[in-house]
């Protein structure tokens, strides 16, 4: 078994260890994901220049 063999089977290892976790703990799998795609949407809606209404609250 070569290097790229073996590594590609412990993630496949890895992938199905992951599916079943998510199917017996779907709350937490819909949580892992939302905090991913929330930290996605952070990075593309940064606020460049907020005006005043931005420093009110400082």
């Amino acid at each position: 078994m070569s290097f790229v063999d073996i590594i590609l089977t412990i993630l496949e290892i890895a992938l199905v260890g992951f599916t079943v976790w998510a199917v017996f703990h779907e709350d937490r799998f819909i949580a892992f994901e939302d905090r991913i795609m929330a930290k996605f949407r952070r990075g593309r809606l940064k606020v460049v220049d907020g005006g005043r209404e931005a420093y009110s609250y400082k």
